[in-house]
């Protein structure tokens, strides 16, 4: 049984719209807008590592690019970025990705560090080492003028499976990049691997997404925190996502979300196989503690979309 994509035709009346999120239907990128890297196709396989959406593109950040698409999936823009790039979010027109930065001289360590971004022309304005904490960065999110991060996973309290459950965060201003207060962490309660690796809110909570140690044991993957105190006052099962971010169109009280996978990421059967790269974007709602997926032709949760 092959893996396909589940095309959409159809979303948009017009290019221009103020947050119609188009049908709640599948959106596929277009293969040229990822599996091309600078004109020449890329010899290796990565995945989505955020995604973030604004009313008129979606972004999307992978190891070492980012891509802006609309909301068919064509692709609109892209950047090259430094390695190892992580999550992407967008506040007030510009575009933050948390960067676990690759060493560029013999001697150098790698390191956490923020980079901003025009959210329009993609041009890198500004970059930020994070001096407090060497660690593997993430997940990142904007809210009232504040950036929070992800900054890896600790509390590696099981020598064989080796996960960890806590996971340290920092803050940042937005405008210039500089830390506010020493980084804090949260014991979320779940074995996963590679600490929070998305981020999202939705002005009242903060959502962060984990890698799950065990998938077959479905543990939660998405963990909220109140954005106070950032307490844990829940935890969700999505899919298997490598993206997630607000949409409007919630109402009663519901939050609804749009989540991006990798489907041939998935196993790393790419590297092997040299399988096209592509992702995915699908939509679940949350309400009275519940996740419902209402993507009109989504495949649910599974990790691959079938015929």
């Amino acid at each position: 049984m092959k893996k396909i994509v589940l095309l959409c035709c159809g979303l948009l009346a017009g290019t221009a719209f103020a947050w119609k999120v188009p049908n709640w239907t599948t959106i596929v990128t277009e293969p040229g807008a990822i599996q091309e890297q600078y004109g020449q196709t890329k010899k290796w396989c990565g995945h989505v590592q955020g995604m973030c959406v604004s009313s008129n593109a979606i972004y999307f950040s992978f190891h070492d690019q980012i891509v802006k698409t609309d909301w068919y999936g064509r692709l609109l823009n892209r950047t090259p970025t430094d390695p190892h790039g992580g999550d992407i979010c967008i506040w007030n027109g510009k575009l933050y990705t948390g960067v676990w930065r690759k060493p560029k001289e013999k001697g150098e360590k790698w390191c956490g560090a923020i980079y901003m971004y025009d959210a329009d022309t993609l041009e890198l304005l500004k970059t930020q080492r994070v001096k407090s904490l060497d660690a593997g960065v993430d997940g990142i999110t904007c809210l009232d003028g504040v950036i929070y991060l992800a900054m890896g996973a600790t509390g590696k309290y099981d020598p064989v499976k080796k996960s960890g459950r806590k996971c340290w965060y920092c803050k940042f201003k937005t405008e210039t990049l500089e830390q506010i207060g020493e980084p804090f962490f949260v014991d979320h309660g779940d074995d996963s691997d590679c600490g929070s690796q998305n981020m999202t809110t939705d002005g009242k909570y903060i959502y962060s997404s984990h890698y799950t140690h065990d998938e077959a044991a479905r543990t939660p993957n998405v963990v909220v925190h109140d954005k106070d105190t950032f307490k844990v006052v829940a935890k969700h099962r999505f899919g298997w996502n490598h993206g997630i971010d607000v949409v409007p169109g919630g109402k009663d009280g519901a939050v609804r979300f749009a989540w991006c996978f990798t489907p041939n990421w998935i196993g790393r059967l790419c590297k092997k196989e040299k399988l096209p790269i592509y992702g995915i974007i699908q939509f679940v709602e949350l309400k009275d503690g519940q996740v419902f997926d209402f993507t009109e032709h989504g495949a649910g949760y599974s990790k691959e979309i079938e015929r």
